[in-house]
């Protein structure tokens, strides 16, 4: 086995680098020996696969990570062509791409390919049945990383949140701070996933990878707090925080709905909770934050932010 203590040769293309998980990669490359490649969407381009094997032939790679995807839930029904070419085709080109050449392929997926039948918690292996196009791409996504490269794994994630990028805390703290009500759906059940965690943990997972014997083993995980939660009690806990920090500065009134209630085009799940493998963490060494604190971590550098920008506009 290479010896991974070593990262300067070992070159790591990861793709969707400006998302969230992608963010935190690029800030703990600063402080490591990692050697990550982040390509712009022009040098990659997701939608070009000559663009997609012209990077391959030009970089020597020892392992992807893939994170880019179509994420946009409502449009992805408008824009079917392209999220499965992002989704799907793409996931399957890097594959083939990667398979060539013998590269190790850790493909990111959604809680969303389950959520028509309600048997949450869903282990890894559980039946896929998506109720909407984003989950669909996603899922035929995880088959085509699955078949085409048989060095491939699949890391589910579910509600990321970090500090970077557009997500639920950072849209239900400006909701909090500029809307008199805001009302949350309370009757979803989520698993969530900290961004910043699966950062920590790269180096164990690589090491995981470079260990597993793909033929014999499983290859599908899930990476996501132990806790389950709402997106209301998660924003209880925003709410609760923001106070914590500035005591009465809320003014706003967190009002609990529910998800009939809530204006949507697009067939969601009422559950996508994801079962965890305990001995997937603990025979790797992987640490998982608590979901309630590591909530109010990201909403207080977040909540930080926004007050430190109003007062630089003030003066």
């Amino acid at each position: 086995m290479k010896d991974l203590e070593n990262y300067n040769n070992y070159n790591i293309l990861v793709t969707g680098g400006s998302g969230q998980i992608g963010s935190e990669l690029k800030y703990l490359e600063k402080k490591s020996n990692f050697n990550f490649l982040f390509p712009s969407s022009s040098e990659f381009d997701l939608l070009d696969f000559a663009s997609i094997e012209n990077y391959f032939n030009s970089n020597k790679l020892n392992l992807v990570i893939n994170l880019a995807a179509y994420t946009d839930v409502e449009n992805s029904e408008i824009e079917k062509n392209k999220a499965n070419i992002i989704n799907n085709l793409a996931v399957k080109k890097i594959s083939q791409e990667t398979k060539k050449r013998n590269i190790i392929l850790i493909h990111s997926s959604t809680d969303y390919v389950f959520g028509k039948e309600n048997n949450a918690p869903y282990a890894a292996y559980d039946k896929k049945q998506p109720i909407n196009y984003y989950g669909y791409t996603k899922s035929m996504g995880e088959e085509a990383a699955l078949k085409e490269n048989h060095r491939s794994i699949i890391i589910r994630f579910a509600s990321v949140y970090s500090k970077y990028g557009r997500n639920f805390i950072k849209t239900i703290i400006k909701k909090l701070i500029n809307e008199p009500v805001v009302k949350v759906v309370s009757d979803q059940k989520i698993s969530l996933t900290h961004a910043l965690d699966f950062s920590r943990n790269i180096f164990s997972l690589i090491r995981f990878c470079q260990n597993l014997n793909f033929e014999n083993e499983k290859r599908i995980y899930h990476f996501v707090s132990k806790e389950y939660a709402t997106w209301f009690s998660v924003a209880e806990i925003i709410f609760d925080e923001i106070n914590n920090i500035n005591k009465g500065f809320l003014k706003s009134e967190l009002i609990p709905i529910s998800s009939d209630e809530w204006n949507s085009k697009v067939n969601r799940p009422k559950d996508t909770r994801l079962k965890i493998d305990d001995s997937f963490y603990k025979e790797n060494n992987m640490i998982v934050s608590s979901l309630e604190i590591s909530i109010r971590s990201v909403v207080k550098e977040v909540f930080l932010e926004i007050l430190n920008n109003e007062l630089k506009n003030d003066y």
